[in-house]
């Protein structure tokens, strides 16, 4: 992943043009509630290159996290900025069209390699032995990089998302 990540870096793409990613690998839950929906790539020509296609795979993913937050909008919960972690999130690239995406500010933190086990851990402590969230909670992880939206880009950004929501529709 890290190489097509910084392939795809150093190719200047900052579009798929054409090419969606609709990433539904095992159906999905948020918000389309179909467990039988399937990924696909659309809008593949000759002139699509790889660097499109994982563009568009990240593109695809960062529109699926959209249609989760407008759930969470849709329910009167209002978020102003999201930490990011894990493999994927060390890439300045990926956070970024994720930031732009959203349109919200996003902070990356140190330990995100495992800050997903280690909540999962957390998790079967609290229900295991019955300890309260205060005991076993720690510090937020520290801030590595910050990511403000770009305006432009998330302009191109939203219209682009439209037609993904389109061609997820179609698939249901």
């Amino acid at each position: 992943m890290t190489a097509l990540l910084d392939e795809l870096d150093e190719s200047g793409v900052k579009s798929s043009g054409d090419c969606y990613f609709l990433p539904y690998l095992s159906g999905e839950r948020t918000p389309y509630n179909n467990p039988a929906m399937k990924g696909r790539f659309v809008g593949l020509t000759q002139q699509t290159t790889r660097a499109h296609m994982t563009y568009a795979v990240l593109e695809g993913v960062a529109f699926a996290l959209k249609d989760g937050l407008q759930v969470i909008n849709d329910a009167k919960v209002a978020i102003d900025s999201l930490s990011i972690i894990g493999g994927g999130a060390k890439s300045h690239y990926w956070r970024q069209l994720i930031c732009d995406t959203l349109g919200l500010p996003i902070t990356y933190r140190a330990g995100g390699d495992v800050g997903p086990a280690l909540g999962a851990a957390r998790l079967a402590a609290m229900s295991e032995n019955d300890v309260e969230l205060t005991n076993i909670a720690r510090a937020v992880p520290k801030a590595i990089a910050n990511h403000h939206p770009n305006v432009e880009r998330q302009k191109a950004l939203q219209t682009r998302y439209q037609t993904f929501r389109h061609l997820a529709a179609e698939t249901l």
